[in-house]
């Protein structure tokens, strides 16, 4: 590994142009970390858990991040990766929706790795899971490359056999250029469903203060309460909140005569607005999580982004109740991803702790 990562960081011709690796990002040093969050937040295909700041949300994993530049200093690639403990005593590595770069790019990858890899020798894993649509062809490059995929193999185990859901609703909303409002993406069917909450009297403000997160949270709990399911302490939305401002991070509430039904978090980044956290009262909501998702789509349309975002479904069938809800929005068929990229570091712990069908 030494020479092979001596090879990358002199001299990587990366589509007939030299990167040159850099060391392990130096969170202490301010003009690296602007340089490095300037490329994440610029380029287009990042997300949100590849921003430095998610590392403050997540504050219970080590954050370690690498990147690569270009001959005349222009970051080309970039990767954060969150670190956590495990009882076979190696470190998981977590690269969420990683790496960053333009176009996903094997050769790119290889040298982003060089970098990373001698600084996750405590780790039996480096689990990435960008947001690339799947493919026979990639899914064999990614394994021609030395990497362990996790898609297609582990479907039968269900939405949740990956950390991220592989398939997901998402609105490519430049199919509509003459769209301004949100009921201009649907036809008259559908139109009438979202306007049903407005003639119940419905109506959703947002905004990114604790009055928000406060609403959002009672209908959170309550959510998780009412179907059994684990859901997170108020701290944790709390560091979201601190770490991402007003123009990244907005919570929309649904109210009818002054009582709260329904919220949403949604974040913009990159090119898309993802639809991340929602809940909703006991009772009757009188289709409030409607009116949430057509304010947040229509936050989208205002921003000029390209996608819209709903985040992940079981399978494209009417007996999953949240590609039910997500189909009413998403027209479109289900944006299956590449699923978990795996550099196995350590085959004995991996073998242990993964299970590949």
């Amino acid at each position: 590994m030494a020479n092979g990562r001596k090879y990358y960081k002199n001299k990587y011709n990366y589509l007939g142009k030299k990167v040159v690796g850099m060391p392990m990002l130096d969170r202490n040093d301010q003009k690296q970390v602007a340089a490095y969050q300037n490329f994440v937040r610029t380029t287009p295909s990042a997300r949100v858990t590849q921003d430095l700041a998610w590392g403050s949300v997540k504050n219970n994993w080590e954050a370690r991040d690498f990147y690569v530049q270009d001959a005349d200093g222009q970051i080309k690639a970039a990767l954060s990766v969150l670190l956590t403990d495990t009882p076979a005593g190696k470190k998981f590595a977590y690269a969420s929706k990683g790496p960053v770069m333009a176009t996903f790019d094997l050769a790119l990858l290889d040298a982003l790795l060089a970098e990373a890899l001698p600084h996750l020798s405590d780790a039996y894993v480096l689990r990435m899971d960008p947001e690339v649509p799947y493919s026979d062809e990639l899914n064999q490059a990614l394994q021609d490359h030395g990497f362990q995929t996790r898609n297609r193999n582990v479907a039968a185990a269900g939405m949740h056999a990956t950390i991220q859901p592989r398939l997901n609703m998402v609105m490519d909303l430049t199919a509509f250029p003459e769209a301004k409002q949100t009921l201009d993406l649907y036809p008259s069917k559908t139109k009438s469903k979202l306007k049903r909450p407005i003639r119940d009297g419905v109506t959703v403000t947002n905004g990114a203060t604790a009055a928000e997160l406060a609403d959002f949270y009672t209908t959170y709990e309550a959510m998780a309460k009412r179907h059994g399911i684990t859901y997170r302490p108020k701290a944790y939305f709390e560091r979201m909140q601190a770490a991402f401002g007003a123009d990244i991070m907005q919570i929309f509430v649904a109210r009818r005569q002054g009582q709260l039904l329904s919220t949403g978090i949604g974040f913009k980044y990159g090119d898309k607005v993802w639809y991340m956290y929602a809940g909703s009262v006991d009772g009757e909501t009188y289709y409030a999580p409607y009116a949430v998702q057509t304010a947040m789509i229509q936050w989208a349309l205002d921003n000029g982004v390209r996608y819209y975002d709903m985040g992940g479904i079981g399978e494209e069938d009417r007996s999953d109740h949240l590609y039910l809800f997500k189909h009413v929005f998403v027209k479109a068929p289900a944006t299956e991803y590449i699923g978990e990229i795996d550099r196995v570091i350590d085959p004995t712990v991996y073998a242990k702790l993964v299970e590949n069908d």
